[in-house]
C-alpha cells in the first residue's frame, strides 16, 4: 500500500490550483494559518473558509479497500468536534453537511469549503499525481453554494 493514498486538488474559479497528499488517518483541511494550522493548508483569500474547516479520514476497510470519510469541522484536542463557520458541501448540493454526519467520498467528488472547491482523486483511480491533475483539469467546475451564515 503506498504512503500517499489520494490527493485533494483545488479546482476553483477564484483560487490557484494546489495539490495535497492524503495519507492514512485523519487529514484536517483548512485555510493557511500559523496560529491554527491544519494538516492540509490551502493558500487562499477565501474568508469563508475556516482555518481548520473539515476532515477527511483515510482508512483501510475490512475488504482491504481505501475509504475516504468526509466530516465538517475539526476534532479538538479534547475529542469534541468544532463545526466550520460556513459549512462543508458535497458536489454542489445543499444543505451543508451536519458536523455529526460522515460521508463516504468517491473518486471525483468535489468538496466545497468556504467558497473554495477541492476534488478528491484516489490512488486506485489515478495511480499518479500527473494523471490525477490531467483528470481534474479536464473537468468542469461544480456549482458554488453561496448560502453562508
Amino acid at each position: 500500500m503506498p504512503e500517499v493514498l489520494g490527493w485533494l486538488i483545488v479546482h476553483d474559479e477564484k483560487t490557484a490550483s494546489q495539490t495535497f497528499n492524503l495519507k492514512k488517518g485523519l487529514n484536517t483541511v483548512g485555510r493557511i494559518s500559523q496560529k491554527s494550522p491544519s494538516d492540509l493548508m490551502i493558500q487562499t483569500e477565501d474568508r469563508y473558509m475556516s482555518r481548520p474547516h473539515c476532515t477527511i479520514e483515510v482508512k483501510i476497510n475490512k475488504m482491504g479497500q481505501v475509504d475516504y470519510v468526509l466530516q465538517d469541522g475539526a476534532r479538538q484536542p479534547d475529542g469534541t468536534r468544532k463545526k466550520s463557520q460556513n459549512g462543508t458541501y458535497l458536489n454542489g448540493q445543499e444543505p451543508a453537511l451536519h458536523p455529526s454526519e460522515q460521508i463516504y467520498l468517491k473518486d471525483g467528488d468535489t468538496v466545497q469549503i468556504g467558497e473554495t472547491k477541492v476534488v478528491l482523486k484516489t490512488y486506485q483511480m489515478s495511480e499518479s499525481l500527473q494523471k490525477a491533475h490531467r483528470q481534474v483539469e479536464g473537468s468542469d467546475y461544480t456549482r458554488t453554494i453561496l448560502s453562508f451564515n
